[in-house]
């Protein structure tokens, strides 16, 4: 873990923000970070990789070549996004036409339309929850649905929309997991050293990761640290895990993050 950079005047002046996420996808975040006055850390405890098992391969190709067979397709990620346009960019050189895509999350939306495909979303939700309550969802009795993901995860999309009778296949399209250098990122780092470090996690998977690597490490300390959390589910996971003080965004957005964070400064320092 190394500084990235140095606190600054600002409406989060005086915090210090652990990142965790992937190292590819902190950019935006660290900038909206440091705009707003905080320093930062970064400790990434989620990595996309690749799907390298010959059979989950063989189950992808399989799925992409019959996709004119499904009528909904669902993305549950710009990761998903990103790898599931590279795979049918290379069996259709045209997509196939009927299907009705559905994205969770507005960002996840967006990173389609970026590439010409429209879909529908929850808006500021981002979650299943949310997509599953949107009325093009009620009736799908007897459609195909394929969910874009990757491997393992939820399962609620998959359970609810089979009981309305929808027949449901998974694409799996890459692995989430823990970088091998975290634990040791993390025993070399002084977060906690400093009176305003904080912790922001954009998932409940990095959430467990890192629960794994505080325990890994033997500093339970850190969960005594301030939480940033997309959402009430990640929030619950968070206290679960024994994380002492959460602070819950409406979603995983940047906007989001930044917004629920700015107001816990600003109630903390009007509590001063």
């Amino acid at each position: 873990m190394t500084p990235v950079s140095a606190a600054g005047s600002g409406a989060l002046g005086g915090l210090r923000v652990c990142i965790t996420r992937p190292q590819a996808q902190q950019r935006s975040w660290r900038r909206a970070l440091e705009a707003a006055g905080a320093a930062t850390l970064s400790l990434p405890l989620l990595s996309i990789e690749p799907l390298r098992d010959s059979a989950a391969l063989n189950r992808l190709k399989a799925l992409i070549m019959d996709l004119d067979h499904y009528q909904i397709g669902i993305f549950v990620s710009r990761n998903a996004v990103q790898q599931a346009l590279y795979w049918i960019d290379q069996y259709w050189p045209q997509a196939p036409l009927g299907i009705d895509y559905f994205a969770v999350g507005e960002a996840t939306a967006r990173a389609l339309l970026e590439d010409g495909v429209v879909a529908h979303s929850a808006q500021q939700a981002m979650n299943s929850e949310a997509l599953l309550a949107l009325p093009a969802l009620q009736r799908v009795a007897g459609s195909k649905v394929v969910i874009f993901r990757g491997l393992g995860g939820r399962t609620l999309l998959a359970e609810k929309l089979r009981a309305r009778g929808a027949q449901v296949s998974y694409c799996e399209l890459y692995r989430r997991c823990l970088p091998e250098a975290a634990a040791a990122q993390l025993s070399h780092s002084d977060l906690g050293a400093a009176a305003g470090d904080m912790i922001s996690v954009h998932s409940g998977e990095t959430l467990l990761n890192l629960d794994r690597v505080i325990t890994a490490t033997g500093r339970p300390q850190l969960r005594r640290l301030p939480l940033l959390v997309p959402g009430q589910r990640v929030a619950a996971l968070g206290r679960e895990k024994g994380f002492a003080e959460l602070i819950s965004a409406e979603n995983a957005t940047d906007a989001a993050m930044l917004s629920a964070l700015a107001a816990w400064q600003a109630q903390r320092a009007n509590v001063d």
